[in-house]
Formats: structure tokens, sequence, C-alpha cells
């Protein structure tokens, strides 16, 4: 049922200033730099083949992780018509393996630099042409998703209006629809404080074994917060019976020994996200009324809700 559903999203007809949907992805890596804050960001641009213009979504890897980090994810939006944009977090990324920085790299000023990269992503995609082979003017800015994994779900949650008890930390209005893989709740405060003003569209991802050494304090069950706290309209909540944490990084190889997901999980990801991209970024309302009704495609453990 989940294979049929994926292959429904991908044949949904795209409102017409869009072109359909295609397998042909060119990709560019990149290190942009903010002279304001004396600081490189790494990008990876996944275009999808033709000229037609094209919605924007951006991916935000978790603690220690690269512009590798979501590559299942992003290469299955590109080829279904995004333009996919990977960041990386100088700081809080794969420099840090090994490091004993740890501290460092989850401390509030790492989060402070991740969502302003992810401002100064979204300034230079209007600012530049090109990237190498990639046109950049065709990115539709005024149709720009947000995802990330992990600590990249927590800078999803901020750039989507999360409210934290500290200074310097904005939401971005460019951003119309979010998606966090394994979000978390706020570290202080109530949840309906934090949440109570994310307004835009959100869909939650997590596993019942999503939980992680570093943070033993956050309990799989913790992960459903962000979404029982967020107002109602356009919220969804996807659990996977056995997922584990590594297996929302959406990177091949960083599954983890501890998770038993059933092999469906990566399919299921996909074809869900699919819809709610299209749902939110496309307007397609077929896919809103699909993706609305994807609780009845899902084995006995998984869950499927929105509000």
């Amino acid at each position: 049922m989940i294979q049929t559903l994926f292959h429904a999203a991908a044949l949904l007809a795209p409102p017409t200033a869009y072109a359909a949907p295609v397998d042909a992805i060119a990709t560019c890596d990149a290190e942009w730099y903010d002279a304001a804050r004396d600081r490189g960001v790494p990008v990876r641009i996944r275009m999808p083949a033709g000229s037609h213009r094209a919605p924007v979504i951006l991916f935000s890897h978790g603690l220690g992780g690269s512009l590798d980090g979501g590559t299942n994810w992003a290469a299955a939006w590109a080829k279904a018509g995004f333009i996919v944009v990977n960041l990386q977090h100088q700081g809080s990324d794969r420099s840090i393996i090994g490091s004993g920085r740890i501290g460092a790299a989850i401390a509030p000023a790492q989060l402070v630099a991740r969502v302003d990269d992810v401002h100064f992503v979204l300034d230079e995609l209007g600012r530049r042409p090109r990237e190498g082979k990639c046109d950049l003017r065709r990115a539709d800015l005024a149709h720009i998703g947000m995802s990330g994994h992990s600590f990249g779900a927590h800078t999803t949650q901020a750039i989507a209006g999360q409210r934290f008890p500290m200074a310097g930390i904005t939401a971005d209005p460019r951003v119309k629809a979010a998606m966090a893989f394994s979000p978390s709740p706020p570290m202080r405060g109530s949840d309906a404080a934090a949440f109570g003003r994310v307004t835009i569209p959100f869909f939650s991802i997590t596993g019942t074994k999503d939980a992680v050494p570093i943070m033993p304090s956050i309990t799989p069950g913790d992960r459903e917060r962000p979404f029982r706290a967020m107002p109602p309209g356009g919220k969804y909540l996807l659990v996977l019976e056995g997922a584990n944490h590594m297996v929302f990084n959406g990177q091949d190889g960083l599954r983890g020994p501890a998770s038993t997901a059933t092999p469906h999980v990566r399919e299921t990801v996909i074809a869900a996200t699919t819809l709610f991209w299209r749902a939110t970024l496309l307007g397609d309302a077929s896919a809103r009324v699909t993706l609305g009704g994807f609780g009845a495609s899902l084995p006995s453990g998984d869950r499927f809700e929105q509000k």
C-alpha cells in the first residue's frame, strides 16, 4: 500500500507553473562565505532537470553531520521536482568528531549560528544567479520549505517559530512549511510557550526507538511533544515502529546498531514527505487529500496523526 501511495505522490499533476517531476537531477557543491560573520557555509544544491521554476527545500544535518546528511530524502525530493539545498554548519558538523568539543557543539551559541546560516543561505539564493551548473534563478523563493534531523530538527523548529528563553534566535517568514526528523521538546519552559506560535504547516517524524545517548533525558515519546503543543492547522505526526534515531538521518550506513525498523521505513518516509511538500509548497489539493488518508496505508504499530 505504501508503494502505491509513493507512486501516486509522484504522479499527481502539479500546478501548470511547474514542470512534471523528473528523475535527472544536477548536484552542485560550494561554500558560501558570510562576510558579516566571517563564516563559511558549505551547501549542496540538487536541481531537477529543465528550466522551470521550482520551490526550494533546505535540509539541516544533525550533530556531527555533513552535507551527506539527509541524502535519501534530498535526492527523492529533487526527483519529485523540488530544488533541495543541504547546509553544513561549522562548529557542530563532522569536524567535531573525536575532537572532545561535543559540549561546545551543542551550546546555545551553535543553535544561533545554525539559524543564522539558514537566514544567510536564503539571502544568497535570492542574490546569486548561478552556482556552477545550477541555475539559481529557477528558485521560487515564494515557496520555501525547511527540514532537518536531530540538531537540524531543532534548527528547523527555530526557523518555524519555536520560542526560546534566549536572544538571537529568530524565525524566518520566508519559510512556508517545515519538517522535523526527530524533533525535540524545549529544554526549559512549557511546551505551549515554546510551540504555541508555530502557525505554518509542520510535519514531525519520529520512531518508537528514537533516543540518543548524548541526550538521555529525551525519550522517544518526548519527540511527539512539539506536535501536541502546536496549534491546529496543517500539523502532521508520523511515528514508525522500531525506527531509531539514525534511521531519520537519511544517510545509508548510519542507521545505528539498535534499529529494528522494518524495511518499509525509507519508502514510507519518502512517500509521506513528498506528499507534504506537494501539498504545502505546490498547493496540490490532491496531495493534501492523499496525505490526510496516509494513516490507512500503515501497518500495525505505525501511527499517523493530523490536526
